[in-house]
């Protein structure tokens, strides 16, 4: 057990922030979990946010923050509509360019993260002042991290993966079988790629397992309440579905930032922007015609 050197608190008690919880305190029992509440955040002490994107700003808000050089590990995927901004930019936007960021970003189901299996994530960070040490007390011999310079492609993949896994969830509703899913995984890939590309965003090998890595995991599995989602869209309107979900579906927030990304890249989204449509016809009879149409034309 590491030395009791930082202080952990992790905002967001829901099912992530418990399996984070019990990660972490394998290593250090300077570490609590708190609900949506207002918590004070000292030199020394690390903020992790394991709220939903939505909810980041508020979080914020709440927390009164007694040093001008906090740490900050993120740990949710989404985009804020109103502002179509990352959770390193929602953060940055209200702390400034002071803090230590870091997004810890990777196909990691919560359930079997508690369950203690064997599963790899990203740990990216832009200065990287505590990289090693938060490396040393997030990772496990069962929870790997790999660090990695930069946040930016690791939380638009976050992102968008969430959006690819309802289009393939509605594979799986409307009765196509695995190469079709397997198709729209890599066009999802090819269509995150043009993405960065014209954003001017780096790629490395070691964002493996936060981007194709998290997109495989998400794309392929009920488990994923965005593959649930989109699943019940072939038999059920956009509200029904949502509701049978009940909980936060982050891709179905992100739709509407879609469009922003792609005017802002410049780049062909046919896959994010077919998801789009769905929900906006919102229709499950015509569903199977509209994905048909679609997946044989591209």
């Amino acid at each position: 057990m590491l030395s009791h050197l930082m202080n952990i608190k992790i905002i967001g008690n829901g099912a992530w922030g418990n399996a984070f919880y019990s990660v972490i305190s394998k290593n250090t029992p300077s570490v609590q979990i708190f609900g949506h509440q207002e918590i004070e955040i000292n030199e020394g002490d690390i903020l992790v946010l394991a709220v939903p994107t939505q909810a980041i700003k508020s979080v914020l808000k709440k927390t009164a923050f007694k040093t001008k050089t906090p740490t900050i590990v993120n740990t949710t995927k989404g985009i804020e509509k109103e502002t179509h901004m990352l959770p390193y930019q929602i953060v940055g936007e209200f702390l400034g360019d002071e803090i230590d960021y870091y997004s810890l970003i990777g196909p990691s189901f919560a359930k079997e993260v508690q369950s203690m299996m064997p599963t790899i994530v990203n740990l990216g960070y832009t200065k990287g002042i505590l990289n090693e040490q938060l490396k040393k007390i997030i990772q496990t011999d069962y929870f790997r991290v790999r660090l990695t310079s930069g946040v930016e492609a690791l939380e638009i993949s976050a992102a968008f993966k969430n959006i690819y896994a309802i289009a393939c969830g509605l594979t799986e509703g409307l009765g196509y079988a695995t190469n079709t899913r397997v198709k729209l995984m890599v066009l999802a890939i090819e269509e995150l790629n043009r993405l960065f590309e014209s954003l001017k965003i780096a790629l490395n090998s070691d964002m493996v397992p936060g981007t194709i890595g998290d997109l495989i995991l998400t794309c392929s599995n009920e488990k994923s309440r965005n593959f649930t989602f989109g699943k019940l869209l072939a038999t059920h309107s956009v509200s029904e579905a949502l509701n049978k979900v009940n909980a936060t579906v982050e891709g179905f927030n992100s739709l509407s930032s879609v469009e922003y990304f792609s005017n802002k890249s410049k780049a062909l989204l046919p896959l994010a922007s077919f998801v789009c449509e769905v929900v906006k016809i919102d229709d499950p009879k015509k569903s199977k015609e509209y994905f048909d149409k679609f997946v044989k034309s591209i």
